[in-house]
């Protein structure tokens, strides 16, 4: 009887200790995903950096994808855990064979270099579908395909868009022919600002810049 009152306090209390080693194992986790939002995002100038660092790379892996033919747009970001997302839109929903394959050829990309897949997170989404707003973007080619899509579909003609980050803010711009009017660079100009919102980015971290300066040669 003593042997079991003994066995039973000794069995309260292993499970009160390990009762106690979880709630301080999982604390921080709870703590982190309730505090996501708050995570402090790193300055522009932190992210000029990883930019600078990982363009190389960006540049490789675009290469290695064309080289199989595979039609995409490569974005890059870094999440809160300081990993680099990257990120590969594709124009149709493609097979599990297909992202196996473009997986594949990241990593080889990332070994080549002498760099360890365990601090990257490779993601493939649909182009047309808004990225997941885990990291903090370093580029903004599938909000701007699409961009250029929409631009087709309404026949705004001849024009040209590009990108960057600086400092301060995400510039986009945009070149039109001479021809079109400032009532069109308006037009233009809101298709932008939708297209921003589409993907659930915020409108005032971007400056969009509308032009006419293509000149059509007779």
């Amino acid at each position: 009887m003593f042997i079991k009152k003994v066995f039973t306090l000794w069995f309260l209390l292993a499970v009160i200790v390990c009762s106690g080693f979880f709630l301080l194992a999982n604390a921080p986790i709870q703590y982190a995903e309730k505090s996501n939002v708050s995570v402090p995002q790193p300055s522009n100038n932190e992210l000029l950096g990883y930019i600078q660092q990982y363009q190389f790379l960006i540049s490789e892996i675009s290469h290695a994808l064309r080289k199989e033919n595979y039609s995409f747009q490569l974005d890059y970001g870094v999440l809160p855990n300081d990993k680099i997302e990257l990120l590969v839109s594709l124009p149709d929903k493609a097979d599990t064979s297909t992202k196996q394959k473009i997986e594949e050829i990241m990593l080889n990309v990332l070994k080549e270099n002498n760099l360890n897949p365990v601090f990257f997170q490779l993601t493939l989404k649909n182009l047309y579908e808004p990225a997941e707003p885990s990291s903090t973007r370093l580029s903004y080619n599938d909000v701007l395909a699409n961009l250029f899509e929409e631009m087709i579909d309404q026949n705004y003609g001849i024009f040209s868009i590009d990108h960057s980050i600086t400092s301060e803010e995400i510039q986009i711009r945009i070149n039109l022919t001479q021809e079109k009017n400032n009532m069109i660079q308006k037009q233009v100009y809101q298709l932008a600002e939708d297209m921003i919102k589409k993907h659930h980015y915020d409108v005032e971290q971007f400056s969009i810049d509308v032009q006419n300066n293509i000149k059509i040669l007779d």
